[in-house]
C-alpha cells in the first residue's frame, strides 16, 4: 500500500510577504530537481513534477521543467532516499525496484523574483515511476501549500 506522509512546512516569510512577491501572471516558474527518485531520470522527474504542479489549477502561473540556471522564479526540489524496504515476492532472489518501497525526503524551496520565499519538507513513500499515486499527491499538496494556503486570500 502506498502511503504519502503529511507535508511539514517551515515558512520563512509570512503569507503577506509571499503575496507581495508574486511574479507577473505571465511569468513561468521553473521546476528544478536534485537527487534521485526510483523510476525516473532527472529530466523525467523535472517534467513529471512540472505537470503535476500544474494540475491543481494554479491558473496564474505556468510551471516549466528545468530551464535556465537560477531562474528568478523557481521551485527547487531536493530528494534524498531515507530508507528502501524490499517487499517479498518473486523477483528471482535479486533486488528489484519493482519490489521495493522507497521512503524519501523532499526539501522544496520557492524563489520568486529572485528572492527566497520559503522551504517545505515532505516525506513521501513511493514505489516507482510516473504512475505512483503518492508522488503525484505529494506534488499537488506542495503546490497547494505554496500557492494557495499561504496567500491569505490574495488573488
Amino acid at each position: 500500500m502506498k502511503i504519502c506522509a503529511g507535508v511539514a512546512m517551515t515558512l520563512a516569510l509570512s503569507g503577506n510577504a509571499l503575496a507581495q512577491s508574486v511574479p507577473e501572471k505571465n511569468d513561468a516558474i521553473h521546476v528544478e530537481t536534485f537527487g534521485t527518485v526510483p523510476g525516473f531520470s532527472q529530466a523525467q522527474l523535472n517534467d513529471y513534477l512540472a505537470k503535476r504542479m500544474q494540475e491543481p489549477g494554479v491558473a496564474s502561473w505556468r510551471f516549466i521543467a528545468g530551464g535556465k540556471a537560477a531562474a528568478p522564479n523557481r521551485i527547487v526540489w531536493k530528494f534524498k532516499t531515507l530508507n528502501m524496504v524490499w517487499k517479498g515476492g518473486s523477483h528471482n532472489g535479486f533486488p528489484s525496484q519493482d519490489h521495493a518501497v522507497s521512503y524519501l525526503r523532499a526539501e522544496v524551496k520557492l524563489y520568486l523574483n529572485g528572492e527566497y520565499q520559503m522551504t517545505m519538507d515532505t516525506h513521501p513513500s513511493v514505489l516507482s515511476g510516473d504512475e505512483d499515486q503518492s508522488l503525484s499527491e505529494m506534488a499537488k499538496h506542495v503546490t497547494q501549500a505554496l500557492f494557495f494556503e499561504n496567500r491569505n486570500g490574495k488573488p
